[in-house]
């Protein structure tokens, strides 16, 4: 009797077992293929979903045809088919059962056949996963590098960077595409989603916010299958700046809501972002609340896989930014000009794109002082672009431009003159160098 892909009450628990070994490895090959809906994955075979969730349910033997497309779009390299053809060359090799030969035999014999088959599958697969882990040295290395990369980030141009970022990056995921053990596939997800996360805050940080996104995302999902505390409420962070900078203000504080508890390490940080946007939205007691707590939490932690702890000269720079939004300019200004000492203090160490931030603060407050100082505020703006001169980014940058909106009323003094020329002339972030 030959056995049809859709089974008949013939079937043994043992053949459907072979099944049910392709099903699962269809989906962790989807899933490790960054395929995470059964809908993704037909859109790229190119085939209807509900074959595609037929193929993952476990129940039938799917077509050639559908395993092909889908061993193509995961990247199995044959494997999918080859499991296939096995379970098939089984079946077809049981034959008509002679006349003497009782259903119970005829089961025991299938039994057997298909025992023998998970056992070469199970020993080739465990083969497979030996041969496929990364030579340890090689994750000591990614792992020193992502150390490297938090430790020089703030000090770095992003031109220097953002190539030797990008090649590990690949390479984790390349890595991660393929089988490994349980211990290295975890160690391999946390270095993707450290990596993600920190090409992310590149590709803020030069303007491509869609892209920003889009790796926030994906870092996001990392997090949370290894439930890492520190990327996790980086990546809240991230998508907090993100939509503030696009000016949505309400989902710069409401998208922590989705999140766990900021660890420590982050509190002060995420704090500070949800201030500013309070600030923006004008809601002064949520403001003050936020910033309060952030200075109750400042630390000076050394760097982690992550975004960045907050210290007292980023925590000045944040205080008289939200200040200046709620209309407090006055009470602004000396916490602005505390933050500029600390980092001009900490001088080559400074966190460069920071220490723009500062200083726009504090041109800003002189502009909206009651007896506004335009040319001191110009000249500040003259040392923003000093200071970032090989470290552009796209949020002071744009910042710088729209201070010097607010000078429009002084656009002939010498002083707002000169800053203007120079921000004209200034470099613009950009992806490459």
């Amino acid at each position: 009797m030959h056995i049809t892909s859709q089974q008949t009450e013939g079937e043994t628990v043992e053949d459907q077992a072979a099944v049910a070994y392709l099903a699962g490895r269809i989906r962790a090959l989807r899933l490790a293929a960054g395929i995470s809906s059964l809908s993704e994955l037909a859109r790229r075979t190119h085939l209807d979903r509900a074959a595609i969730s037929r193929a993952e349910n476990g129940r039938y033997l799917p077509s050639e045809t559908v395993v092909r497309a889908i061993d193509t779009a995961v990247g199995a390299g044959g494997e999918l088919l080859e499991l296939r053809a096995r379970i098939q060359r089984v079946r077809l090799g049981i034959g008509e059962p002679r006349e003497e030969v009782g259903s119970t035999d005829r089961r025991q014999m299938l039994g057997t056949s298909v025992f023998t088959m998970l056992s070469t599958l199970a020993a080739d697969t465990s083969r497979d996963i030996a041969r496929a882990d990364p030579d340890p040295l090689v994750l000591v290395d990614i792992d020193d590098d992502i150390d490297r990369f938090v430790a020089v980030y703030a000090t770095t141009p992003h031109a220097v960077l953002i190539p030797q970022v990008e090649r590990r990056w690949v390479q984790v995921d390349v890595a991660l595409k393929g089988r490994s053990s349980l211990a290295v596939h975890h160690r391999l997800s946390l270095a993707a989603g450290r990596l993600s996360y920190l090409v992310s805050r590149l590709a803020f940080n030069l303007g491509d916010f869609t892209t920003a996104r889009h790796l926030a995302v994906l870092a996001g999902q990392y997090a949370g299958h290894i439930q890492d505390a520190v990327l996790l409420a980086s990546v809240a962070g991230m998508h907090s700046g993100i939509a503030y900078y696009r000016k949505r203000y309400d989902v710069a504080v409401s998208v922590f809501d989705g999140y766990p508890p900021d660890p420590p390490y982050l509190q002060a940080r995420n704090a500070a972002y949800r201030a500013r946007a309070h600030g923006r939205l004008g809601n002064t007691t949520a403001a003050r609340a936020e910033l309060a707590l952030m200075h109750r939490c400042l630390t000076d932690d050394p760097p982690q896989p992550g975004d960045l702890p907050l210290g007292e000269a980023a925590a000045g720079m944040f205080t008289a930014g939200t200040l200046g939004s709620i209309g407090e300019g006055a009470e602004a200004e000396p916490w602005a000009r505390r933050s500029v000492a600390a980092y001009e203090t900490a001088g080559p160490r400074a966190n460069r794109e920071e220490w723009g931030h500062a200083l726009l603060t504090l041109a800003t407050s002189l502009i909206r002082r009651d007896r506004p100082e335009p040319e001191e505020a110009a000249r500040i703006g003259v040392q923003v672009l000093d200071v970032v001169d090989s470290h552009p980014t796209h949020t002071v940058t744009q910042r710088a431009g729209e201070m010097l909106g607010m000078l429009a009323d002084h656009r002939s003094l010498p002083a707002v003159v000169d800053f203007r020329e120079r921000l004209a002339a200034a470099p613009r972030p950009a992806l490459t160098a």
